[in-house]
């Protein structure tokens, strides 16, 4: 189960890296108009991503990291957001790495921003942070998109594709 993780994580590596290609060419007021997203603008957005990295990150190595809400901004700067996501991403590939394979199928607790104590199976705390992150770069395509940009290619199976398996 580790390798899918691995293999997870390292394409989620790449999609951010071909989502900020897109970028790009969006402007910076663009970037950082509300465009109708949830967390409002494009930079609200990724902004909310590198936050619930942060969170779920020290969750699980116990640590404690409660920002005052998930749309917190914890980097106004949109080029040292955009450094410090993809080394964000590149800590869970170290992460990961080191993990044993018996922890896959355990019970996870930790204590949720509101407080309550809360417990997943680890597998599933994983997996949804890497559905967090493509759930969100979805939004953010689209919004590439009705700004008149042009959305990168990044389904899973493109990845794949381009590593050749």
């Amino acid at each position: 189960m580790k390798d899918f993780f691995l293999r997870n994580n390292a394409y989620h590596i790449w999609a951010t890296n071909l989502l900020y290609e897109s970028l790009e060419t969006i402007s910076d007021e663009d970037y950082k108009k509300d465009v109708g997203l949830f967390f409002k603008s494009i930079h609200g957005t990724l902004n909310h991503l590198l936050l619930v990295e942060k969170v779920w990150y020290s969750r699980l190595i116990g640590e404690i990291y409660v920002p005052t809400s998930l749309s917190e901004e914890i980097e106004e700067d949109r080029q040292t957001l955009k450094q410090r996501m993809i080394q964000s991403l590149e800590l869970w590939s170290s992460w990961l790495v080191g993990l044993d394979n018996s922890i896959w199928d355990t019970i996870f607790r930790y204590k949720t921003m509101r407080g309550f104590e809360a417990e997943l199976i680890f597998s599933d705390v994983i997996q949804h942070n890497f559905n967090h992150r493509t759930h969100h770069r979805g939004q953010i395509t689209a919004a590439i998109t009705g700004l008149g940009g042009k959305s990168p290619e990044i389904d899973f199976v493109y990845y794949l594709q381009t590593q050749g398996k």
